[in-house]
């Protein structure tokens, strides 16, 4: 069976993505199976994991496991054989999954069922088999697989490209969430070029197919590997997070005998007791878990960079709802709720020295309330006048939600009389296309402008006046410079356009008082029987002296 086949003939059962219920943090290589106590699940916790588990326990130890990260307050992965991919080779397979949900489902610390790490591309239609099946019987529980970072060679991934290796494996496996791995700070004391177009192809990809992704960064010094400092943990956790990752995960936790011997330790030592990493891991999970639940609620809409910008990564700049002053090097993930609200993710992208940061928002923005790290709740930031002041240690990020108000603009609506008294102030109740006319302004109920050249005229559209509803129009009016002749035009729904056959003169006394003028349109047979669609009134028909003005009090029918 091709793969196309197969996912068409599994795509109608598999159930909806897992869910998380609180923001996942976990680790890979967890306690050995000699160290499965409550002190050892107390002190994961402690560290402030979401979930544990991630070790070689056993279908024996297994529960046991279970058991005490219940007990400590937390979730756990299982690892058990019965769920390798090769389980798909037996005629009975489904008949071994349900026996493994048996065992291990109903428990209330079970987070999923690990299946496999970094799989080649032959391996994903009997993981696709594993994995749906698993989300068909049990949809509460996540059923775990792991794939390569961007550096994978083509033989590791089995597919031409890595953006192809996600593609066919969402599509042929349809996984539960998209997590990866990549460890990015070198031991040379640089930084892998391809750190952020990682993070940026799982973030579309996992967009694509409605999955959640999820990031595995270093913990543990190892191979080209150096051993992360308080900064760059940091940036590790806030650069994935700006990126929308919803879980983050550790490699690794626990530190192998022969590891430490060669001066590489992870989190904790191997018999257990922290190490060097434990306090700062701790400080960044609890901050993660204090934003977790605004986090989980967000669905990332963009991630933008300052400063020097790296390999396939977007320059914030044109239409985003933020500037920054100067060019430091950040990157701002932008993110909205169920609500449509916006929020924003700024991080220091350089892990080594901090930053003083100034940003401009919008002026549809009216408040930034800063989303608290230490209980996760809301408070104002320092926004003064649509400017935010900020500062960002090494590595550091921050979350916002921004209050936004904007008044849009009412949708024109056709007036049916004629009635123009100008009674509120800046209203000019409709009056545009100004010819040799400036500045127009509406106070105590009188419409003002300023001559400024030959052929004076304002015109009103969006009119929809019955036929034969007015017999003449009243205007008062005073000017002191001008011709002693004002006009008249309208336009009517089967002539739309002004012309010198739809027009009537009428005399005016430019001498700066105030005086009213009747016009008897009933009269004209361009009127009569014709629905007016627009107005267009000529104040005086010669030159008026630039820098005069007239005054309008009401333009109205009768």
């Amino acid at each position: 069976m091709t793969a196309c086949a197969l996912t068409a003939l599994l795509s109608t059962a598999v159930a909806a993505p897992w869910q998380a219920s609180e923001f996942p943090i976990g680790y890979w290589y967890g306690p050995p199976a000699e160290y499965n106590t409550r002190e050892t699940w107390q002190a994961v916790k402690d560290a402030g994991f979401t979930f544990g588990g991630m070790g070689n326990y056993g279908v024996d130890g297994n529960p046991k496991m279970l058991d005490l990260c219940a007990e400590v307050g937390l979730k756990a992965i299982v690892i058990d054989g019965r769920l390798a991919w090769q389980v798909t080779a037996g005629d009975h397979w489904r008949e071994t999954l349900a026996e493994v949900v048996k065992d291990y489902g109903s428990h209330p610390a079970l987070l999923g069922y690990y299946l496999q790490d970094e799989p080649h591309y032959s391996l994903f239609d009997a993981l696709g088999k594993v994995s749906q099946e698993l989300q068909r019987i049990d949809p509460r529980h996540l059923p775990y697989i792991n794939l390569f970072p961007t550096y994978a060679s083509v033989e590791q991934l089995g597919n031409p490209t890595f953006a192809d290796h996600l593609e066919t494996f969402l599509r042929i496996v349809q996984p539960g969430v998209l997590s990866y791995d990549h460890y990015a700070l070198l031991r040379d004391g640089g930084l892998r070029g391809d750190y952020f177009e990682n993070l940026a192809l799982i973030r579309a990809a996992a967009q694509r197919h409605g999955v959640a992704p999820w990031d595995i960064f270093l913990s543990l010094p190892h191979l080209g590997y150096r051993d992360p400092t308080a900064a760059e943990m940091r940036w590790q956790a806030y650069t994935a997070l700006a990126y929308g990752m919803k879980g983050l995960m550790y490699f690794t936790y626990w530190t192998h005998p022969d590891w430490e011997k060669d001066g590489q330790t992870a989190i904790v030592h191997p018999d257990g007791k922290p190490a060097r990493l434990y306090p700062i891991v701790q400080a960044v999970n609890r901050e993660v878990q204090a934003l977790g639940p605004t986090l989980l609620g967000l669905t990332s809409t963009a991630v933008y960079h300052t400063g020097p910008i790296p390999a396939a990564c977007t320059r914030l700049e044109g239409d985003a709802v933020l500037s920054v002053e100067g060019d430091p090097p950040l990157v701002i993930g932008l993110f909205e709720d169920a609500q449509q609200q916006t929020y924003a993710m700024l991080v220091n992208r350089d892990y080594a020295a901090a930053a003083d940061v100034v940003v401009h928002f919008k002026p549809h923005v009216k408040q930034v309330l800063a989303v608290s790290p230490q209980d996760g709740r809301e408070q104002p930031a320092a926004f003064d006048k649509g400017v935010l002041g900020l500062h960002l240690e090494p590595g550091d990020g921050r979350l916002f939600r921004l209050v936004t108000e904007f008044a849009y603009a009412q949708p024109p609506r056709a007036k049916t009389d004629i009635a123009f008294g100008f009674d509120q102030a800046d209203d000019l109740d409709g009056w545009a296309g100004f010819n040799s006319l400036a500045a127009p302004a509406v106070r105590d109920g009188v419409l003002t402008l300023t001559f400024t050249g030959p052929d004076p005229f304002l015109s009103r559209g969006m009119l929809r006046i019955q036929p034969d509803a007015y017999a003449k129009l009243r205007v008062r009016m005073r000017l002191g410079s001008g011709n002693r002749e004002g006009q008249l035009f309208w336009a009517t729904a089967d002539e739309p356009e002004f012309r010198d056959d739809k027009y009537l003169n009428f005399a005016i006394q430019p001498d700066g008082e105030w005086h009213e003028y009747v016009i008897p349109v009933g009269e004209h047979a361009k009127w009569k029987g014709q629905t007016i669609i627009a107005l267009r009134l000529d104040p005086t028909t010669g030159d008026a002296q630039p820098g005069s003005k007239v005054d309008i009090d009401f333009i109205r029918g009768e």
